[in-house]
């Protein structure tokens, strides 16, 4: 297994431990100390806290805008294979960010509980959190349903672990200025985990032999060429046996060509992905709104492919084709 999915595999473990405190305080903490702080008659807390979330999401849009000085060119070093300076720059990208939700989170912590009783600290800590991370989480979501920044969640689950953390942290009595101290250091620890993620891929490629890159290169081209939206969940699976079997890859290429190869393996994923059911609205149909259209157009493409180099015949690359639409009516 790569490093960067032990990483991963350990984060996911993690993260299915802490997120339900997590959610519950996502989803009734707003609440609970809304209405705590209205009994209290923090009325001007509680309008403050409401422009807050609706403006902050839009001004730290804005403040992100430096990152993508870093994250440009770190895609193009990356994608020339200049990979230590695409690492280079990416990471100077995330620690921007990372740099930016800590001031903001600590900006807000304090900006609340600067003025708090010893009635309304509890509820202020409270109501501070959602100030402070509703605009990140939204910024998170959107990320995702937008296709862009796959670490975004990430990073904003760090800073609601930080957040918690230093919210009982200052109800105990620790100074505001520790607290931030501590929070700059599980996002760093974050950072590190996700830089480790996020390039372990392109390190350990690095390291491979030159007919697996040559694999990948031929890989990259059949995303570009006859990819789309939904090639990524192509790409996944026949890269990771690349990076893990180079032996046996190596091996099995010699009884063909790799572009031979590449385009079975891509036809073969594709197939078996659109044939599983998991992408139906129901029985016999593909759901219109997910990818199995773009997997179902991607094994077309990759047949064709086939033929065109003389791997497949008309007449079977026809019934390749027939044969995976009588699956899918078969399914889901």
């Amino acid at each position: 297994m790569a490093i960067s999915e032990k990483l991963q595999s350990s984060f996911l473990a993690t993260l299915t431990g802490l997120m339900v405190p997590i959610m519950i305080l996502n989803i009734l903490g707003g609440i609970i100390s809304g209405i705590w702080l209205a009994i209290l008659g923090e009325w001007g807390e509680i309008i403050r806290g409401i422009i807050f979330m609706v403006v902050s999401g839009f001004a730290i849009s804005f403040a992100l805008m430096p990152s993508l000085l870093f994250a440009g060119p770190a895609a193009i070093a990356i994608e020339k294979g200049k990979k230590i300076l695409g690492i280079f720059f990416g990471s100077l990208s995330v620690l921007y960010t990372v740099a930016l939700i800590t001031v903001w989170c600590i900006w807000i912590m304090w900006l609340f509980v600067s003025s708090a009783t010893e009635n309304s600290l509890i509820p202020l800590l409270i109501w501070s959190y959602g100030v402070a991370l509703a605009p990140w989480m939204w910024l998170a979501q959107k990320d995702q349903e937008g296709g862009g920044n796959e670490f975004s969640t990430f990073t904003t689950f760090f800073a609601q672990v930080a957040y918690i953390l230093g919210m009982i942290m200052f109800f105990f009595g620790t100074t505001l200025g520790f607290v931030a101290i501590i929070f700059g250091v599980i996002m760093f620890i974050g950072t590190i985990l996700q830089m480790a993620i996020a390039f372990g891929g392109e390190i350990k490629k690095s390291f491979t032999p030159k007919k697996v890159k040559e694999a990948l290169a031929i890989l990259d081209e059949a995303g570009k060429t006859i990819g789309g939206s939904s090639f990524s969940l192509i790409r996944g699976p026949i890269e990771k046996y690349l990076l893990a079997h180079p032996a046996e890859f190596i091996e099995v290429a010699k009884k063909t060509s790799f572009h031979q190869w590449i385009y079975s393996a891509i036809a073969n994923t594709a197939g078996d992905l659109v044939e599983s059911g998991q992408y139906h609205i129901y029985r016999g149909v593909l759901n219109p709104m997910g990818p199995g259209n773009g997997l179902l157009n991607i094994f077309d493409k990759a047949i064709d492919e086939l033929s065109k180099m003389g791997a497949l015949e008309a007449e079977k690359a026809k019934q390749e084709k027939e044969a995976v639409r009588e699956n899918i009516k078969n399914v889901g």
